[in-house]
This record gives C-alpha cells, structure tokens and sequence, in this order.
C-alpha cells in the first residue's frame, strides 16, 4: 500500500527506500530559508499536484546553495502529500552502480534491473549532475535516462554546480523545455562555508 508519512517507522522505511543521504535526513522544503526566495516557492509549486504539471525541475547554481537540501525536502513532501517515494541518486554513484554491474564476474545486479528501478521510480532525483567525468558510455547512458523522464512525462529533479553550456547539449534542451520543465537558479554564498 501507500506509506503515510506516520512518524517513526515509515519515516525510516521512507529514508531506507527513497535512498536519501543521513546528512540531508532532516531536509525539509519548509526549512530552506529564506522562504520568501524563489527556490521553496517553485518547490511548493513541484509538488502541489501529482504528478506535477511541469514535471521536470532543474535546480542550478553554485555549489552549497542548498540544492541537495532543497531536492530532499520535495521527496518529503511528495511522500508526505502524494504518498509516492522519491529514488535519490548522487550521479557518479549511479554511474558506478552501472559500472559494477557491466562486470560480469562480480555483478550482483544486471544494467537493465537498474534500468528498471530508475525508470519505476515515481520520481527521480539526480544530484550533483555535471560533476561526474563524461566517458562514451556515461553519455548516453544518462541521455536515456532523462529523455525517458522527458518523454513520458515522469518526474525528475536535478541538480547541479554546472553551468549550463558545460553539459550535454541534449540533456540541456529536454531539461530547459518551458513545456514540461521548470528551471530554478540558487544564488548566494556556500551555505557549507557559514
């Protein structure tokens, strides 16, 4: 069934399913200060309805400007409105999840399982893209997980330090479509640095 965000237990289940990092546990869009900026206000907006009208965001800017805390908080909330888990992922971990299972002696998993996951997840964060290394199968690789997002229509959250012109032009022009995406710019100095 679908978890209500009831305390405790689910609140852990949640944490352990949607894969969201200890350090950003208690990351809430109602947290981000200051309320009154743009970013917890296109947030609210992300996950008012499900799915969301625009169902892709992108979250841009410097490093430690709070775009991982503000991703966190819109899985939260989603579980906690629309009962639905977020899939957290750090990009160069998936890329290594990825890599792990090309390797057939050791492989736990096979690409297409984690295909699978990815593309089941009602929503799908993406942190941190632009920070990995680009190599010829990570390209495409992560091209086909965002045009899947973009051309069902499913939900996906990125975030990234990158500017925009450094990543792939493809990616780019899914993510910043006015149709189906919306695009949010933090500003500020590192919040990690205060």
């Amino acid at each position: 069934g679908v978890g209500g965000s009831a305390g405790g237990d689910g609140e852990d289940a949640f944490l352990r399913r949607s894969r969201i990092p200890s350090r950003y546990a208690e990351c809430r869009i109602d947290t981000w200060l200051p309320q009154s900026a743009r970013p917890p206000l296109a947030a609210r907006t992300y996950c008012a309805a499900w799915p969301p009208e625009k169902p892709l965001l992108l979250l841009t800017g410097n490093r430690g400007t709070g775009k991982t805390h503000l991703a966190c908080g819109i899985a939260h909330e989603v579980w906690a409105q629309h009962g639905k888990v977020a899939a957290f992922w750090n990009v160069q971990s998936l890329l290594e999840r990825y890599k792990a299972s090309y390797d057939e002696d050791r492989a736990t998993e096979r690409p297409e399982q984690i295909d699978r996951a990815i593309d089941a997840a009602p929503l799908l964060i993406l942190d941190d893209f632009g920070a990995h290394q680009d190599t010829k199968w990570s390209d495409p690789l992560l091209y086909r997980i965002v045009d899947t997002r973009y051309a069902n229509g499913l939900p996906l959250v990125m975030t990234t330090n990158s500017n925009l012109v450094d990543l792939a032009q493809r990616i780019v022009s899914r993510m910043s479509d006015a149709r189906v995406a919306v695009f949010v710019q933090f500003t500020g100095p590192d919040r990690r640095m205060e």
